[in-house]
């Protein structure tokens, strides 16, 4: 067969879109699951061994098989958060949420950032991030509370255009005054 003269070459499809852009993903803290899976054996365990004949008893295996779940989902929910930034927001993703498995925050709306330390001689697990977001048309904030990660900290605060709401936040972020305090930027 010939080929026809003024056949249009075949059109290849639009590769993934790779732009220039960089994108950074922050891992969730790797949370501590014994304490869940300890509470939910000490309740199964109550009752395979014959412990909860008495009401009060049965309710009270009951409550260490709700709190062993809870302590359980609550340590996956840290487990596998993941915050993404990008050029044109921050995006927090969580596939154990089913009301909401990704967030997408645009760096306009992103109006706070607090570093909370929680104690006087802090470790980093007791230092908190919380980011607030306020949505278009909404009059409430939205927060999302992780582990610190000071250069995740430092994207945010640079990305979202946040100033230090004191002179006494810190300007090296990976080096934190010790001591219970609440660092804001606004």
């Amino acid at each position: 067969m010939a080929d026809i003269a003024g056949a249009a070459a075949p059109v290849p499809e639009p590769a993934q879109e790779q732009s220039d852009r960089q994108s950074t993903v922050y891992h969730g803290s790797s949370n501590n699951l014994v304490p869940g899976v300890a509470f939910l054996f000490a309740g199964l365990l109550a009752f395979s061994m014959g412990m909860t004949d008495v009401f009060f008893a049965e309710a009270t295996a009951w409550v260490f098989v709700i709190w062993g779940v809870l302590f359980i989902y609550s340590g996956l929910l840290d487990i596998y958060n993941t915050y993404e930034v990008t050029d044109e927001a921050l995006i927090i993703r969580n596939p154990m949420r089913p009301w909401g498995a990704t967030k997408v925050w645009e760096w306009a709306r992103i109006n706070r950032l607090d570093i909370v330390i929680k104690r006087k001689d802090a470790r980093p697990s007791d230092i908190v991030l919380q980011v607030y977001y306020n949505p278009e048309g909404e009059l409430a904030l939205e927060r999302e509370d992780r582990q610190y990660d000071p250069s995740l900290a430092q994207q945010i605060i640079e990305r979202a255009g946040l100033r230090p709401a004191d002179r006494a936040n810190p300007n090296d972020l990976h080096n934190l005054p010790r001591g219970k305090a609440t660092f804001t930027w606004s």
